[in-house]
């Protein structure tokens, strides 16, 4: 493992490479999203609606991004929190800011009172699973998105 990344919150000034990262994230993905729902969700990034952290090297420089939300649950009596997104540059991987980034989100969640946070991936997302499988544990859930 490389140099240990800095997590921090987002800041108004990373505005555009946080969209360089989502973008990754995105095309991972192979998705995209148009101009007005980047200005949303960072709109949303900074009211309260959703939080985000981001891993910075030793000179400042974001090298990772996380989005994360808070939500009630039927099965809690206290909300729960939804690690949405989280992507690393690909050429800065294993320097730990992806493992950064999710114990930032779990702090986060610990000081809000959240006692559940999870997160979800593709099956053959192999390289970021090696990391999810030490760190949390796989409940064998099985995602759908009704489309009707």
């Amino acid at each position: 493992m490389g140099t240990q990344a800095q997590i921090t919150k987002l800041t108004p000034q990373d505005r555009a490479r946080w969209a360089e990262l989502w973008t990754g994230y995105l095309n991972f993905y192979k998705t995209s999203q148009p101009p007005e729902i980047y200005d949303f969700t960072w709109q949303r990034l900074f009211d309260g609606r959703l939080h985000g952290l981001g891993a910075r090297d030793a000179t400042g420089h974001l090298i990772g991004i996380t989005h994360f939300l808070y939500h009630e649950s039927a099965w809690s009596l206290t909300p729960v929190c939804y690690l949405q997104d989280l992507f690393v540059d690909p050429t800065l991987r294993g320097t730990g800011a992806g493992r950064g980034l999710i114990e930032g989100v779990a702090a986060a969640a610990k000081q809000a009172g959240v006692t559940r946070l999870y997160w979800q991936t593709q099956a053959e997302n192999t390289t970021a699973r090696q990391l999810y499988d030490r760190l949390a544990i796989n409940r064998g859930f099985i995602r759908y998105d009704y489309t009707g």
